[in-house]
């Protein structure tokens, strides 16, 4: 519904974040009241189709999925995205007056997102904007002239300025834009998808443990990604080439001789129970044999975290996406790395209307895969 005249007046606005992942299309709208409070007050979900994604880019109609190929078939990603993200606004219109803020994916499609933190030096009466845009795009991979460049200042000591730099390709971001646009969505920003989930983090978590050094890690259905926090700031992220939730689930579908359906029930029920002819023990064992692969992306991201000059030593872990419920995979980070490590969960600490998730509230896993669009939704213009 939207807000009336008097709440308008009053200085209230309501932000809508749209993460669009391989798997679905998340959306959380949040009120931030006259007070500063931010209050989720509508959230929902609709399926992507398979194949209508891939590396995080629309499929065109003259292209061809994987699965595509495989049944000589041709999908029409913006087609079958499109009608997705219809269903879920026909359920949840959205006002003109309301902020809307969509998700990119990281480290995917055209060359991905690439992002780092750098300093300029900017002398007195400087152009600042210039001088930072010109330092990061003498900086390899800064310096293709396809990207789109923008950039945060987080700290400045003399005539050093400290920046977080963000870059995409045009084409990625032109492509997402168009799709949106088209389909009457009026954006107010773009954001990356694991910028999301780091502001669903550190905007829901606790102010003791903000200044813990923490690393993130977006598990999706077909990637996964990692952004660093420390002293309670964005401090660098990094893509992983491997780790996802397909991959956790082909390879235990390889080692149970089980279909990805009944792999997603074990994962939904966290019940190991369920699997004709295997044991709780040997069905635990398959899992861990699957994580295995997703552990050593865990510590290649620790590994470059750590070999920066400023880190400092990691507090926690924290698992967010779809992957993040799966039955003892914090438990087995933790166990291997030494670190303790939970899942983002941000919604535990969220101020939810009762109609956003009814009487039971939202589930751990739920909290997680909707965690982006949360954070999306945090922002306020």
């Amino acid at each position: 519904m939207a807000l009336g005249l008097i709440a308008k007046i009053r200085g209230e606005r309501e932000t809508v974040g749209i993460d669009v992942g391989h798997y679905s299309i998340k959306y959380v709208k949040v009120l931030h009241n006259s007070r500063g409070g931010k209050i989720v007050v509508d959230a929902d979900l609709e399926r992507v189709p398979d194949g209508a994604i891939v590396n995080g880019e629309i499929v065109a109609a003259d292209e061809k999925s994987a699965e595509g190929e495989e049944r000589g078939e041709k999908k029409d990603g913006a087609l079958l995205v499109g009608d997705s993200l219809t269903k879920l606004l026909l359920r949840h219109p959205i006002d003109d007056s309301c902020d809307v803020v969509v998700s990119v994916n990281c480290g995917a499609g055209a060359g991905g997102i690439l992002v780092d933190h750098m300093t300029a030096k900017v002398p007195k009466n400087g152009n600042e904007a210039a001088i930072i845009l010109q330092t990061a795009q003498s900086r390899p991979p800064f310096d293709d002239q396809d990207n789109v460049i923008d950039y945060e200042v987080f700290a400045r000591e003399g005539d050093e300025v400290k920046v977080n730099v963000v870059a995409a390709k045009s084409a990625l971001l032109d492509s997402w834009a168009k799709f949106f646009i088209r389909r009457g969505v009026k954006l107010a920003a773009m954001d990356v998808d694991t910028f999301g989930l780091m502001n669903a983090y550190t905007s829901t978590v606790e102010s003791a443990d903000l200044e813990s050094t923490v690393a993130i890690f977006n598990i999706g259905e077909k990637k996964m990604s990692v952004a660093f926090v420390q002293d309670g700031k964005f401090h660098s992220m990094r893509s992983m080439v491997g780790g996802s939730l397909d991959m956790v689930i082909s390879k235990t579908c390889m080692n149970l001789n089980i279909d990805a359906a009944k792999c997603h029930e074990i994962f939904d029920k966290g019940d190991l129970a369920i699997v004709d002819g295997f044991s709780e023990a040997e069905v635990e064992a398959a899992l861990k044999l699957a994580y295995e692969d997703l552990m050593a992306q865990v510590e290649i991201g620790i590994r470059y975290f750590s070999s920066a000059e400023d880190s400092k030593p990691l507090n926690k872990i924290l698992l967010g996406g779809g992957g993040a419920a799966i039955p003892g995979l914090k438990e087995f980070i933790a166990e291997r790395s030494g670190i303790e490590t939970d899942t983002v969960n941000p919604f535990r600490l969220a101020e939810c209307d009762a109609k956003a998730f009814g009487k039971n509230g939202i589930s751990v896993a739920l909290s997680n895969i909707y965690a982006p669009a949360l954070g999306l939704a945090m922002r306020k213009f």
